[in-house]
């Protein structure tokens, strides 16, 4: 056994477009490249990042799937400028004639695993099973065939469900999305299997309090439960659907909150990482004797080995990323997500229908006043973005533009460029 076992892993937000495949492209490459260079050894990004979470009906059409692997075999040759990264990215893939929701793990210009979904969102506004099956067998795959169109040098990939091993015995795991939210979660099973660190890429639309409840009851509870890294990775912004999707990409460890990306910010791309030293997963469960027992009683699962390895990347006295005191700051009232999630959607919105302003006819009422003052509270977010960024000396971001010219700090000047109001009584 490796006794060094520190590795820093990472996860992104993305403001992603669906159908936008050279974007969407461009944006994954970003955060990889981010990852890369503050030596991340894993980065995982939101579900079906690829072509975009809110396609809709276009799921019914080839052209997303053919679309979606060319953009993958690009990522897949690229990663050879990230030879120690291992990436997680997601697009819809079919087998055997039957479209799947999936997560592609790959390394170093290799393709090692397809991995798709086992539980699909049909409820609220979800309607996953209509374009999607789910995959049912735990911990077995088949060998997928890959069209040689795609220009890929490989020309099979294991495809289902698996557990990566690194060459020093580092353990990767996946839950998508929903699985975390299922009575039967994966990460019981994974942890059963001793998995070190399980990546979940989650597509996961903003309602009052949801967040908290993610993060709070569903991340830390059950890696608290089960122990082990979990990285958790949600998109950002409105891709094309009717829903805001509001980030907030976590990282957390035996129960305990590492790293956590603002929940509402407007910026295109955001990487967060930490340091974690994957030997306090073996003294977590350890301490726990019904899981233990309930672990002994498991059949092995073969696993998937890859080359390359996580571990031994610290200096000696370089000391794991400290658990976030108080993360109960982080995370916003009811009255804040108010203040913050509408209008941060108002400005994607904006960004993207390629429009000049809003026009708000005011007719005394609570809900064109109510309008009217998000807008007013978008352009003071978007504003304080711009300024906290040029403090402190990082490149500006595409979200700061509108209309190719990007956009003042002072909030009443953009508010006068972009609000028009008109009296209706």
């Amino acid at each position: 056994m490796v006794w060094d076992r520190r590795t820093r892993v990472a996860t992104c937000t993305l403001n992603n477009w669906a159908l936008d495949f050279k974007g969407n492209y461009e944006r994954i490459v970003k955060t990889c490249e981010e990852a890369n260079s503050i030596g991340a050894r894993i980065r995982v990004g939101p579900e079906l990042e690829i072509c975009g979470y809110g396609c809709s009906d276009h799921f019914f059409e080839l052209d997303t799937e053919r679309h979606s692997w060319e953009m993958l075999s690009r990522i897949v040759e690229k990663s050879r400028e990230w030879p120690n990264l291992l990436v997680l990215t997601g697009l819809p893939v079919r087998f055997r004639g039957l479209l799947y929701n999936c997560m592609a793990a790959l390394k170093n210009g290799k393709l090692l695993l397809i991995r798709a979904k086992m539980g699909l969102a049909n409820d609220d506004v979800y309607r996953e099973g209509r374009w999607f099956v789910r995959w049912t067998e735990p911990f077995k795959n088949y060998q997928f065939n890959i069209l040689p169109d795609y220009c890929f040098e490989q020309s099979t990939v294991p495809f289902g469900d698996g557990i990566l091993e690194s060459e020093d015995n580092v353990r990767i795991g996946f839950e998508i999305c929903e699985e975390l939210w299922s009575a039967r979660s994966t990460n019981i099973s994974l942890a059963e299997q001793g998995v070190d660190i399980i990546c979940n890429g989650s597509g996961s639309h903003h309602i009052l309090g949801k967040s908290n409840y993610r993060i709070n009851q569903l991340i830390l509870g059950s890696c608290g439960k089960v122990g082990g890294v979990y990285i958790y990775a949600n998109h950002r912004g409105c891709d094309g659907d009717r829903v805001y999707y509001d980030g907030a990409s976590t990282i957390a460890h035996n129960g305990e909150l590492l790293a956590q990306i603002n929940q509402f910010d407007i910026e295109d791309t955001c990487v967060t990482s930490a340091l974690v030293d994957l030997a306090e997963n073996l003294t977590f469960r350890q301490k726990k004797t019904s899981s233990r027992d309930t672990a002994s009683e498991k059949s092995a699962v073969e696993t998937i080995r890859f080359e390359g390895t996580f571990t031994k990347i610290a200096k000696l006295n370089e000391k794991c990323t400290a658990p976030i005191q108080h993360f109960e700051k982080l995370q916003l009232s009811p009255i804040e997500e108010l203040c913050h999630g509408p209008p941060a959607y108002l400005w994607t919105y904006l960004r993207r229908s390629g429009m000049s302003g809003y026009f708000v006819p005011l007719s005394g009422g609570q809900d064109s006043s109510a309008v009217a003052a998000m807008v007013r509270l978008m352009c003071e977010k978007v504003c304080a973005a711009v300024k906290f960024r040029r403090e402190n000396g990082l490149e500006d971001d595409p979200a700061y533009f509108l209309n190719g010219k990007k956009v003042t700090e002072n909030p009443e000047e953009l508010c006068k460029q972009v609000r028009v109001l008109e009296n209706w009584v």
